[in-house]
């Protein structure tokens, strides 16, 4: 059969031919496309199991049970006693209560959460670093979140993960003391200075936390100093008292700590030192 112009028409069948292996091509890509996802679904499912289980794999932190118990939390953290407004602290000597006196405080008092008393949450009073070839050091996962510094000592990594359990870390650059806390709120750590006029102090968790979002579930850590008992809160540029005899200090920050993996960070600081704990057996400092 010829065509309009004289030359021979393809045959039917070898048309019909072409568009058989063109539906089939698209059949088999598509069946290819479908189980390549499939695959790659099972194997982003394996790899997301294997690193879950690689996680769970405690590192062995040291020291960081809590130095005394203060989870016997009252029905009542709020109490007013000859015209002054008290927050509950934690119990004393002999289980006697002992209270903040928060009358002139600058923060929501009736806004916080937790209340699990004085020092429940366990922070770094003597801080442990060991190097990458100790046994906890070689337990660093390579991708490992940390908090780098490069210090006049040498260079330092604190483990994102402990930073959050702990809250805070009372450390020394030489001569030079400093505290690092870790602000939930902004998921960030943050540096400051921890000297004053008349010497340092030391800060401990209080067990409260004043919330940063509507819905109560980040906030930043209310702290206390060991000396003057003075409650304090971190800022962006300054680690602020917000009561009691110290109220209006402010503690400028530091240069930041850069956030980075503990992989990363070995790479350019093979001599790093990290965190690896808190030495519960010397007592909390008094001051």
């Amino acid at each position: 059969m010829s065509q309009a112009d004289g030359t021979p028409s393809p045959p039917r069948g070898r048309h019909a031919r072409t568009v058989l292996k063109i539906v089939l091509a698209g059949v088999v890509l598509g069946m290819l496309w479908l189980g390549g996802r499939r695959a790659w679904r099972d194997y982003s499912a394996y790899e997301q199991q294997q690193r879950a289980s690689e996680d769970s794999v405690p590192i062995g932190y040291a020291g960081l049970n809590f130095r005394r118990s203060y989870n016997d939390r009252p029905a009542q953290f709020h109490h007013e006693r000859d015209g002054r407004k008290l927050l509950w602290a934690a119990l004393g000597e002999g289980n006697k209560p002992e209270f903040y006196d928060v009358t002139d405080a600058t923060f929501d008092v009736r806004s916080l959460s937790g209340g699990y008393g004085r020092d429940s949450i366990p922070g770094v009073d003597y801080p442990i670093f060991e190097s990458r070839g100790s046994e906890r050091g070689q337990r660093l996962r390579d991708r490992q979140e940390i908090y780098g510094l490069a210090l006049g000592e040498g260079p330092r990594a604190y483990p994102a993960d402990l930073l959050r359990k702990i809250e805070v870390v009372n450390d020394r650059d030489g001569t030079t003391p400093f505290v690092i806390v870790f602000d939930g709120g902004a998921d960030t750590a943050r540096i400051y200075e921890r000297r004053l006029k008349d010497g340092e102090v030391t800060f401990g968790t209080t067990g409260y936390t004043l919330p940063t979002s509507p819905d109560g579930t980040t906030g930043k850590p209310l702290l206390y100093d060991r000396k003057s008992k003075s409650l304090w809160l971190p800022e962006d540029r300054a680690l602020v008292c917000v009561s009691g005899e110290l109220k209006g200090t402010k503690l400028p920050t530091r240069p930041s700590a850069e956030k980075t993996t503990w992989s990363e960070w070995v790479a350019r600081h093979p001599r790093t030192l990290a965190l690896m704990g808190n030495d519960r057996s010397k007592p909390i400092p008094s001051e």
